[in-house]
């Protein structure tokens, strides 16, 4: 598995802004974090389904 690849890398970085998000959920900022660990793998989804698709 190559880390350096976008396809990767993204989805990757969204789950660990995902899991920093909720494990640090008492701090003020946390939904954000989690915020934008959720549109980066919402985005990731939508990229391979439509390289899926077409």
């Amino acid at each position: 598995m190559n880390l350096q690849n976008p396809t990767i890398l993204i989805p990757v970085i969204s789950v660990l802004l995902l899991l920093v998000g909720y494990a640090l959920r008492a701090q003020r900022w946390a939904p954000y974090v989690m915020l934008v660990g959720a549109f980066g793998t919402m985005g990731s989804l939508v990229y391979h389904v439509a390289r899926a698709i077409g």
